[in-house]
C-alpha cells in the first residue's frame, strides 16, 4: 500500500497525468494545485466469524439432507414439525372409507450438493410435543427426543430446477386410525393442546449416505399431511382433510462437523474471528451454518500522505468469490448485506445506496463464460468519507452476511479470495482529490 502511494505521487509530480485543467485556483495569491488520483488496491482485511446458532422457527422454507466435502465439512439438516388439528362432522347417513394419508412436499429450488443423487429420508414420531427454548425461540441447535424406529422412510431425486411436487404415502394403519377417531369424534381433535399430546409431531432425518441438501416450502399445503377418504351414501364422494404444519412450533435443525477442514479451528463468537491471512487468504460465508464476515481497511489513512489536503471522491468495494468454488453443486447468494458497527461491534446501520434509502445487496455480477469477473460490489463512498482520518475507537467497521431470511433458510455460500499475489482479490477502489501548495 505504501509503495503504491509513493509510485502514484511520483507519477503525478513527473507527468502531471491526473491534473485537472481547471485545478489552478487563486494563482496570484497562492501558488497551488489540485489533482484527482485513483487507487485500485487499497487493502481489505476480511475475517470469518461463526454464529453459535441461527433461529429457524416458523421459516417458510425448511432444509433436508446430508452433504460432506473437504471445504465445509459434514452437514446434516433435519426438520421438526408440529401439525395443526383438523376435523369434520360425520353424517349418520354416510359411511367412510380410507384412500390414503399422504405427505405433500414442494421443493423450493434451493440445494447444496449433487442433485442427481437420490436422497433417503426417515420420518420419526416425536416422543413429546415441541417446546420453545427459554427465549421462546427454536434454533438450528435445538434437539428433541424421537421414537427409536422410524414411522416410514422414502427416497427422492431433488430436480431443483423443476420444483417437482413429491407425495409420500404414510402407513395405512395411521390413516385408518385417524379416520376412525374422526368418525367417532374423539376429543383429541377438539383442541390443539389435546391433538399434540396425542400426536406430538414428526422429525424428518436424512441418512448420512446422502450427498445433497434440498429446500422445501412450508405453508398451508406444503409439508402437510393430507387424509384422503370417500364419503359413501347414494354415491361416493372423494374428500380430503389437510393437517397443515403449525409454523409456531417448527424448525430446521443443523448438525455440522468441521473436523479436517480449513474451518476446524474456528470458534463461535465475534471475539474469535480469524483473519483471511490466517486462512490461506480466504474468508467464508454461508447460511444456516452461521458463517459471516468482518471487513476493515487498515491502511486507509495512509492516503493522507498523498497531499496536504486529501478528500475522498468515490470508493467502491469489490469482493471476488474464489475461482471454481461455486458451480452446479454450490449456489452463490444473490444478495449480501453490509452492516456498520461501532468499536464494540454494535450494529448501527446498513450500507445504503446513493438515494440514502435503499439498502445495498452486493450488486452480484456473474461472468458466465470464464468466471474471472464474477464479483460483488458496494458503493462505500459515504462510509469511507466518514471514517477517513479516524483512529481507534472512532473507526467504524463493517459486518457482512446473507440477508436475515436467506441466512435462516438456505445453505447458499461464498468463499472470498483475498490473496495479494493474485489478480482477482477483494479490494477497495478509491478516487480522491489532493491539494498541494507549490
Amino acid at each position: 500500500m505504501r509503495k503504491l502511494l509513493y509510485s502514484l505521487v511520483t507519477f503525478i509530480a513527473v507527468f502531471c497525468a491526473c491534473q485537472d485543467e481547471n485545478s489552478q485556483l487563486g494563482k496570484s495569491l497562492v501558488n497551488s494545485s489540485f489533482y484527482n488520483v485513483f487507487v485500485d488496491t487499497c487493502s481489505v482485511d476480511i475475517s470469518t466469524i461463526l454464529l453459535d446458532s441461527i433461529e429457524t422457527q416458523g421459516d417458510s422454507i425448511c432444509q433436508l439432507g446430508h452433504y460432506k466435502d473437504n471445504t465445509w465439512g459434514e452437514v446434516s439438516a433435519a426438520y421438526y414439525a408440529e401439525y395443526s388439528k383438523n376435523s369434520f362432522t360425520p353424517s349418520e347417513d354416510c359411511s367412510y372409507t380410507l384412500d390414503s394419508l399422504v405427505l405433500r412436499m414442494i421443493p423450493s429450488g434451493h440445494f447444496w450438493g449433487d442433485t442427481l443423487t437420490r436422497q433417503r429420508i426417515s420420518v420419526y414420531r416425536l416422543k413429546y410435543p415441541i417446546v420453545l427454548d427459554n427465549d421462546d425461540k427454536l434454533y438450528t441447535t435445538s434437539t428433541l427426543q424421537r421414537e427409536e424406529i422410524p414411522l416410514f422412510s422414502f427416497t427422492f431425486t431433488p430436480y431443483p430446477g423443476r420444483k417437482k411436487e413429491i407425495e409420500v404415502r404414510l402407513p395405512d394403519e395411521m390413516g385408518q386410525k385417524w379416520l376412525n377417531d374422526l368418525i367417532v369424534r374423539d376429543d383429541y381433535f377438539d383442541t390443539q393442546e389435546k391433538f399434540k399430546k396425542k400426536f406430538p409431531g414428526l422429525v424428518f432425518v436424512p441418512e448420512v449416505s446422502g450427498q445433497c441438501i434440498t429446500g422445501f416450502l412450508v405453508n398451508d399445503s406444503a409439508m402437510s399431511l393430507n387424509l384422503h377418504y370417500h364419503e359413501v351414501s347414494n354415491q361416493r364422494v372423494e374428500q380430503t382433510l389437510t393437517f397443515s404444519v403449525n409454523t409456531e412450533y417448527t424448525y430446521t435443525s443443523v448438525q455440522h462437523d468441521r473436523t479436517g477442514t480449513p474451518l476446524a479451528s474456528l470458534q463461535s463468537g465475534i471475539e474469535n474471528l480469524i483473519h483471511s491471512n490466517s486462512m490461506n487468504y480466504r474468508a467464508y460465508m454461508q447460511g444456516l451454518t452461521g458463517f459471516y464476515n468482518q471487513l476493515e481497511f487498515p491502511f486507509l489513512n495512509d492516503l493522507q500522505n498523498a497531499g496536504k489536503i486529501v478528500s475522498i471522491e468515490t470508493a467502491t468495494l469489490y469482493l471476488y468469490p474464489l475461482a471454481n468454488s461455486y458451480n452446479s453443486v454450490n449456489q452463490l447468494p444473490e444478495d449480501i448485506r453490509l452492516y456498520i458497527t461501532n468499536e464494540n461491534n454494535v450494529l448501527e446501520d446498513y450500507i445504503y445506496g446513493s438515494d440514502g434509502v435503499t439498502v445495498q445487496t452486493g450488486n452480484l455480477t456473474i461472468d458466465e463464460m470464464y468466471g474471472r469477473e464474477t464479483y460483488y460490489s458496494f458503493d462505500l463512498t459515504e462510509f469511507i468519507r466518514n471514517n477517513f482520518g479516524t483512529w481507534g475507537t472512532k473507526r467504524q467497521k463493517l459486518l457482512m452476511s446473507l440477508t436475515d431470511e436467506e441466512s435462516a433458510i438456505t445453505f447458499n455460500q461464498v468463499i472470498f479470495t483475498n490473496d495479494p499475489n493474485q489478480d482477482k482479490q477483494c479490494r477497495l477502489d478509491v478516487r480522491f482529490k489532493i491539494y498541494n501548495e507549490q
